[in-house]
């Protein structure tokens, strides 16, 4: 099975070089700690070579010579160190720990953010000696080998917190760089949805388009077809009752007005898409306009028995476009009409407006999509109930374009309920 080429623009141009960059942020904050390690034990070790010959000055200028030339450890002038065993033999230390406390008292240690702390130890690893600071639990530390009298002993050096703050600080910048590297990666995905979901989107609306424009084509084509075929039978005389003729005018008038009732819903369509459809705003009963026997025709359909109109609890006064009331109720009545079996019960309660039928409902998941634009349930031109699916996105355009809302629920037992909500009138100052 081939894969959908929305998915395959996802991936191959988001997946990877996603995980691509991932891994060369995690490629980079490997390198960075490595080379942050690398510089503190060169660091370190510096240091630690300092504070030993600072360590042999003092022992020195106090004159703890013993009975062994006094000399900086080999490797100073690039000469290799004895092995331990021989370094032991010929240089063993005359000096006690005693004897370097006093003398480590003076060296620098931990002056400043670039200080160590100091121990000495034994070449079988014994400690010898350790400044007070020395820490618990040393982390990078540098050694350095001390020359007679010190010989078999060397020195290690490290920070007084045990290596904390050179954590602390690469690990700040590694959770930066990584939490950059993250952040860069979620946008890039989240900038390939946004783009699989436009170009979506894109194909579904160019698919709703298109059946759209074949559906307006074949609705168009059935009042055009009955005009056409009346039309030309009343010119060839074809019809010679008078009341056949009458009926067949009738027939043309009829089709005339569909025609006449789906161009118009294009223009509104077109006018609200563009955003330069105007209202008429004004204040009025919605009770009272609904119960009007002059608007119960248009608001209930009732000449053809189609709808049970009934107020429920007390009226209220909203602000709405009578004309655009009266295109919302035809469109639900129509939609009501093409799905919903026997009568619409319609209500009126406060500022709202509820239809009411028993047909087959909407699907779980349709609620919000029975509103869009192009969108059909049967998405058929051999769908038998006929329309373009215009009716329902207009109506939701011209409530809110009122400032109310139109929303679907489903009726308990079966069926819908669609709710038209206005703005209430503001109260009349006391």
């Amino acid at each position: 099975m081939s894969m959908p080429r929305e998915i395959r623009l996802f991936v191959f141009s988001t997946v990877l070089p996603a995980l691509l960059g991932l891994a060369a942020a995690g490629w980079a904050v490997r390198e960075l700690w490595r080379k942050g390690v690398d510089d503190e034990l060169r660091g370190l070790e510096t240091r630690a070579m300092l504070v030993a010959d600072a360590l042999m000055g003092h022992i020195l200028s106090a004159g703890y010579r013993g009975d062994h030339p006094v000399a900086f450890p080999l490797d100073r002038d690039g000469r290799p160190h004895p092995p331990p065993r021989e370094l032991k033999e010929r240089h063993p230390s005359s000096l006690t720990p005693d004897d370097i406390a006093p003398l480590c008292g003076g060296l620098p240690g931990t002056d400043g953010p670039d200080g160590v702390a100091f121990e000495i130890r034994g070449l079988d690893g014994a400690r010898f000696y350790a400044s007070p600071d020395w820490p618990a639990n040393p982390g990078p530390t540098g050694e350095c080998s001390l020359g007679p009298p010190l010989g078999d002993k060397y020195l290690r050096a490290a920070r007084p917190d045990g290596g904390a703050g050179f954590r602390r600080r690469n690990g700040g910048l590694a959770a930066f760089l990584g939490a950059a590297a993250l952040l860069l990666t979620g946008a890039f995905v989240s900038g390939g949805v946004l783009l699989v979901r436009m170009i979506r989107r894109e194909r579904l609306d160019a698919r709703g388009k298109a059946d759209f424009f074949d559906n307006v084509s074949h609705e168009l084509k059935t009042p055009l077809a009955g005009i056409r075929l009346n039309a030309e039978l009343l010119v060839r005389g074809r019809i010679p009752d008078e009341a056949q003729r009458r009926g067949a005018m009738e027939a043309i008038l009829v089709e005339s007005d569909r025609l006449g009732r789906m161009v118009e819903e294009l223009l509104l369509f077109g006018r609200l898409g563009k955003g330069t459809h105007r209202y008429r705003l004004e204040t009025f009963d919605l009770a009272a306009f609904a119960m009007d026997p002059a608007e119960r025709q248009g608001v209930a359909g009732i000449s053809q028995g189609r709808a049970q109109v009934r107020t429920v609890g007390p009226g209220a006064a909203v602000v709405a476009d009578k004309d655009a009331l009266r295109q919302i109720c035809a469109a639900l009545l129509s939609n009501a009409e093409k799905y919903a079996e026997g009568a619409v019960e319609i209500e009126i309660e406060g500022p709202e407006i509820r239809w009411m039928d028993r047909g087959p409902g909407v699907a779980p998941g349709d609620e919000e999509r029975i509103f869009e634009r192009y969108w059909r349930g049967d998405d058929s031109l051999s769908a038998a109930a006929p329309g373009s699916g215009l009716g329902l996105a207009i109506a939701r355009a011209l409530a809110r374009g009122m400032g109310g809302e139109l929303a679907y629920r489903h009726r308990p037992g079966g069926g819908s309920v669609f709710v038209l909500t206005l703005p209430r009138a503001p109260e009349p100052p006391a």
